[in-house]
C-alpha cells in the first residue's frame, strides 16, 4: 500500500508533466501562427518569360496536359473544359486573358487545378517552378503596368532572387476567380 507522501509526490509528478507537455504543444503551434503572419509560401511558374507565384494552399492538382475539349461560344482565355475524376474543370489561358504574348505547347506545359472563393479552375501554365516561401516584408507595390496583369489581380511583387533573377509576381488568384468575368463561365 502507498503511503500518503508517495501519492502526493504522483499526483504533483503528474500535474509537472501534464504542464510540461502543455508548455511544449504551445511552443510548437505559436511559432507557426507567427511564422504564417510574416511569411507566404507560393507556387511558382511561367508564364512566358515572366515568374508568378500564387499562395500554395490554392493549389489542388498539378498535371500535364490531359485532353482538352473546345467549347463554343465561349472567349478564347477559356480553352475548354476536361474531365478530372468525374468532375469537369474549365481551362483558363491566363495569357490569352491579360493580353500577353501566347507561346505553344511544349512538353513543359502544366495544368494547375485550382480552388478559391468555391470556384475550381485550371489554370494553363508555360512551365512550373518552385514552391518558395518569402518574407511579407519584401513584398513591393506593383501597378500592372509592368506585366500588362490588371492591378487588382496581383498583391504586388517580390524582387528578383536566384531563381534566373528574375522578379516574382504575386497574383491575387482569390480576387480573379472571385471577378465576374470568370464566375459565370467557371460554375
Amino acid at each position: 500500500m502507498k503511503s500518503m507522501d508517495q501519492e502526493k509526490e504522483e499526483l504533483s509528478l503528474d500535474k509537472i508533466l501534464n504542464r510540461l507537455r502543455e508548455e511544449y504543444w504551445k511552443s510548437i503551434i505559436e511559432p507557426e501562427e507567427k511564422v504564417s503572419k510574416e511569411r507566404v509560401e507560393l507556387f511558382t511558374f511561367w508564364l512566358g518569360e515572366e515568374r508568378y507565384g500564387m499562395d500554395l494552399a490554392l493549389g489542388r492538382h498539378l498535371l500535364k496536359m490531359p485532353k482538352i475539349v473546345k467549347l463554343p461560344q465561349v472567349p478564347e482565355y477559356l480553352l475548354g473544359v476536361f474531365n478530372l475524376r468525374g468532375e469537369i474543370v474549365a481551362v483558363l489561358d491566363l495569357r490569352r486573358l491579360f493580353g500577353m504574348k501566347i507561346s505553344p505547347q511544349t512538353e513543359n506545359s502544366r495544368l494547375l487545378v485550382a480552388e478559391a472563393k468555391g470556384v475550381v479552375i485550371a489554370l494553363y501554365l508555360d512551365r512550373i517552378g518552385d514552391i518558395m516561401i518569402y518574407d511579407l516584408k519584401g513584398l513591393q507595390a506593383i501597378s500592372g503596368e509592368e506585366t500588362g496583369v490588371p492591378a487588382q489581380y496581383l498583391k504586388g511583387y517580390f524582387p528578383a532572387d536566384g531563381e534566373a533573377g528574375k522578379m516574382l509576381i504575386y497574383l491575387d488568384l482569390e480576387q480573379l476567380l472571385g471577378s465576374e468575368k470568370l464566375v459565370s463561365f467557371s460554375r
